[in-house]
């Protein structure tokens, strides 16, 4: 038997359940419904010529560059070309003085001059010995003397030959020439 005081407190739990679920629900509007769709603002095409461009940050490089630096030393007679210049390779850019340097190339060729006479001298003096000591007419010691002195003339010739090239390697190295075609 339930007692009345057990009966008012059930009575009270059911009404505060009731009032708790009907104050949750609007019946005017479903909890599920979707949003009403967006307001949207239209403008009217335009017909006009359009010109595409970009504008970038950085620096600007060559793809080829070069330091131009003569190999010789002396004064700069002249100056072929203005800065802002296309050039082409091979073109001659400066040119320097090259009075020292032609100078160098006559002396060179001089000196090998002065070899090659000396090396056809104990060339002949050393084949004069060879058929001497045949007839052991001269001594063995002036034998092997003269054949090292025409040895030794020989190389001189060649010491001369590469003196001289390097002097003209030298009076080229005047004219400095671009390396590459560009602009100066």
């Amino acid at each position: 038997m339930i007692t009345n005081r057990v009966r008012q407190g059930l009575t009270l739990f059911g009404m505060i359940l009731l009032i708790t679920q009907l104050s949750g629900c609007d019946r005017g509007v479903a909890q599920n419904a979707p949003p009403p769709p967006p307001e949207v603002s239209a403008a009217p095409v335009l017909i006009k010529p359009v010109s595409q461009w970009d504008n970038f940050n950085g620096r600007v490089e060559a793809v080829q560059s070069v330091q131009l630096r003569p190999r010789v030393s002396g004064y700069i007679e002249s100056v072929n070309y203005r800065e802002g210049d296309e050039v082409r390779k091979g073109q001659v850019l400066f040119t320097i003085d090259d009075r020292s340097y032609r100078a160098a190339l006559e002396q060179a060729k001089a000196e090998l001059a002065r070899a090659r006479s000396q090396a056809n001298l104990a060339r002949s003096e050393s084949g004069r010995s060879e058929k001497l000591i045949g007839t052991q007419a001269i001594s063995r010691e002036a034998w092997e003397q003269r054949r090292a002195a025409a040895s030794q003339a020989q190389a001189d010739v060649l010491a001369a030959e590469a003196a001289v090239d390097m002097a003209q390697l030298n009076l080229d190295f005047t004219r400095v020439t671009a390396p590459i075609d560009g602009r100066a």
